[in-house]
C-alpha cells in the first residue's frame, strides 16, 4: 500500500478518499427500540431467518439488470431506504465485509483476508427507489475500489467519537 506520509501512496489516496466520503458522518444511527441501548454493547442477537419469493427474486434481478447493478446493490438501496424511513435521517451508513484478496499473491494462500467496508448513503425523501438505487451503486462502486484501507486503520486515522454503547462509523452490517 505504501507510505500514509508520501501523498501519491496508495494508502494515502486511499485514506484521502475515506477522510473525504465520511466527513461529517453522524456519531450513530438512531433506529426506534423497544427499550433504551445499553451504556455497554452486549453484542447479543438473533437470528430471523426468511425466504424470498422466486418471484419476487426475479423482479430484483430484473430491476438490478435495468439499473446496470448487481443484487447487492439493490439490497444495499432497499437497506438503506429502509433504515432512513426507520431513522428519521437522509444520511445512513452501513458496513459490510468483503473479501482482502485484492493482490493476486494472496490467492493461494490460506486464511481469512476481510475487510470491513463504510457504505454511505444520502437518501432524500423525495427520491425514487430507481435514484437511490443509482446512489447505492455509484457509493458501492467507489467503496471497492478502496477497499485496500484495513477498518481499524480507518477508525484510527478518523478518530470518531467513540462510545462502548455502539460501534463506529455504523451500527448496521450488511452481510450478503
Amino acid at each position: 500500500l505504501g507510505d500514509e506520509s508520501d501523498r501519491d501512496s496508495l494508502i494515502a489516496q486511499q485514506t484521502a478518499y475515506w477522510r473525504s466520503t465520511l466527513d461529517g458522518l453522524p456519531e450513530s444511527l438512531t433506529l426506534p427500540t423497544d427499550r433504551p441501548r445499553p451504556p455497554v454493547q452486549s453484542f447479543r442477537g438473533a437470528r430471523v431467518p426468511f425466504e424470498v419469493p422466486a418471484a419476487a427474486h426475479s423482479g430484483l434481478k430484473k430491476l438490478a439488470r435495468e439499473h446496470d447493478a448487481t443484487m447487492f446493490m439493490v439490497v444495499h438501496a432497499a437497506v438503506a431506504v429502509l433504515l432512513s424511513r426507520l431513522s428519521g435521517s437522509d444520511d445512513v451508513a452501513v458496513g459490510t465485509p468483503i473479501a482482502g484478496r485484492g493482490e493476486r499473491a494472496l490467492d493461494d494462500l490460506i486464511g481469512m483476508f476481510v475487510n470491513t467496508l463504510v457504505l454511505r448513503t444520502r437518501v432524500e425523501s423525495s427520491a425514487s427507489f430507481a435514484e437511490v438505487l443509482e446512489q447505492a451503486r455509484a457509493v458501492d462502486v467507489a467503496a471497492f475500489g478502496h477497499a485496500d484501507v484495513p477498518f481499524e486503520r480507518l477508525v484510527e486515522e478518523l478518530a470518531p467519537t467513540r462510545s462502548t454503547a455502539h460501534a463506529p462509523l455504523f451500527q448496521v452490517l450488511l452481510v450478503f
